[in-house]
């Protein structure tokens, strides 16, 4: 059975959860708290997957191998924001919603998604249209450039898409033309959404497990901090925006009925909450 050593972390965990919980609860019913907001993903919601101009995202290519998706769905149409926006928008008004957390789509803005490339001025006039109408309905938008759509040209090409070095150099000119385009329409931005789940879920074979991750999760880094230096040197005196990145991370606690389980719990701090080191 389990031992009272490990029963006695568990309950401090649990301990510790039921506290946030309630700090959390408290911070919510203070008069200092934002309101309260919703957020969704271009992958998830905005269907037209290859209207105006768009090209095929990683996650396109997925959902189009068949047996991938358990019943064989796609986002082909998925909510059909891109189309119904502005419905969806009065329906977040009607709901008292102030604060919406969106993505752009990468395979609109850029659908050869490189640096260098041509945009597409038709999804520039798409989301300008989405953002104003979230101005005229009261609701600040918080804008997201990279939520786990990364164009696929950019995997097909380079092999291995974030894992190249040229990714860092790709990324800032796409969150160029954002920041160009879009930059008076919003006043925050994220660069990545939660890059430990795009650093360890990629592709990846058995003896990449303990190279690829911290391979990814660096050139997720560059291009963050990259961006970042690109909108506070050229657009932050003229827009005043803040920008940041979208983390998620998670506890780890090692049984202590192994003795491994302290080394596994290290990699799984270091890289977020997934356990890397595999057992032999």
């Amino acid at each position: 059975g389990i031992n009272a050593e490990y029963m006695g972390i568990l309950k401090m965990k649990w301990a510790i959860q039921y506290l946030v919980l309630l700090l959390s609860l408290e911070v919510i019913m203070s008069k200092n708290f934002l309101d309260y907001g919703v957020a969704t993903s271009a992958f998830q919601t905005e269907g037209a997957w290859l209207e105006d101009g768009k090209s095929f995202t990683i996650w396109d290519d997925n959902d189009h191998v068949k047996g991938l998706i358990i019943d064989n769905s796609t986002a082909d149409i998925a909510s059909d924001s891109y189309h119904l926006f502005h419905q969806d928008i009065a329906i977040m008004k009607e709901y008292g919603i102030k604060h919406y957390r969106m993505s752009i789509a990468w395979a609109r803005i850029l659908p050869n998604g490189k640096a260098g490339s041509k945009v597409n001025m038709k999804a520039v006039e798409h989301y300008r249209a989405m953002l104003l109408a979230l101005r005229e309905a009261g609701i600040v938008p918080y804008v997201n450039l990279h939520h786990n759509d990364l164009p696929a040209i950019l995997r097909i090409d380079f092999l291995a898409g974030a894992y190249d070095e040229e990714f860092v150099s790709h990324f800032t000119y796409y969150a160029d033309i954002c920041f160009k385009y879009f930059g008076d329409l919003t006043p925050y931005w994220f660069t990545f959404d939660e890059p430990w789940v795009l650093s360890v879920y990629d592709r990846m074979e058995p003896h990449e497990l303990n190279t690829k991750p911290y391979i990814l999760a660096h050139n997720y880094l560059l291009a963050h901090a990259a961006a970042v230096k690109l909108y506070r040197e050229k657009y932050y005196s003229t827009q005043k925006g803040q920008i940041g990145i979208n983390l998620l991370s998670e506890m780890c606690w090692p049984c202590l009925l192994y003795t491994s389980d302290a080394a596994d719990e290290r990699s799984s701090v270091d890289l977020g909450g997934r356990r890397i080191i595999k057992k032999t």
